[in-house]
């Protein structure tokens, strides 16, 4: 499959002119019904959400204090009557719902982390990674950017983790390529264990750091 699609986006890449190279170069579907997105330094990334725009009420009171004299002459809102905004709410795709092991692994850099297990403590949620290597580097710090998602699929949170810290000068803590290791238990607050009994997780890698 990443050889598939490495092929793709190195040939996208040659034929497209310069003024249409950007970070995102395409999006291509799979045989699976997954989305694609192909960049321009021969990277890819699944696309797993969307922005979903839905209206909300608003009481009139919240929007605008008006009399009720002003509100009769300009025929605007009166305090009784209520107000309707556009909300915009990031959620995954249909796709990503139907197919959430793609959510929870990902890959930067010969550098693979994978959730292994989740623990909960009263109202603070425990994350294990798994990781695994391929870079020459001997890797110090990971950190990655994690997306909770609510059953309905709807974004709970947001939050950067140090998922693999080492220590300093312990080069037996170094994350070395062939290695399979494991994070201890990182805690998160502020995911509503009744909202997110699927484990809807996507994660990120957005720092990598060796020596």
């Amino acid at each position: 499959m990443k050889t598939k699609l490495n092929t793709i986006a190195s040939a996208l890449f040659l034929v497209l002119t310069p003024a249409a190279m950007a970070a995102d170069v395409a999006v291509i579907t799979l045989e699976n019904g997954a989305n694609v997105r192909l960049k321009d330094d021969f990277t890819w990334e699944y696309i797993i959400t969307e922005t979903v725009s839905a209206p909300t009420t608003i009481n009139a009171p919240a929007v605008a204090n008006i009399s009720a004299t002003a509100a009769q002459q300009t025929n605007t809102i009166t305090p009784t009557e209520a107000a309707s905004v556009t909300d915009s709410t990031t959620r995954l795709t249909a796709s990503a719902m139907a197919q959430p092991e793609l959510l929870a692994s990902t890959t930067k850099e010969g550098i693979k982390i994978t959730l292994a297990d989740t623990k909960w403590k009263g109202d603070k949620l425990g994350l294990v990674f798994d990781f695994d290597s391929t870079s020459n580097e001997h890797v110090t710090i990971v950190e990655v950017e994690v997306s909770f998602y609510d059953d309905n699929g709807a974004l709970l949170k947001t939050e950067k983790l140090e998922a693999w810290e080492a220590i300093f000068r312990m080069p037996e803590t170094y994350l070395r390529k062939g290695q399979h290791r494991q994070s201890p238990v990182l805690w998160v607050e502020g995911v509503n264990q009744q909202q997110w009994q699927k484990q809807l997780i996507s994660l990120k890698i957005v720092e990598i750091e060796s020596r």
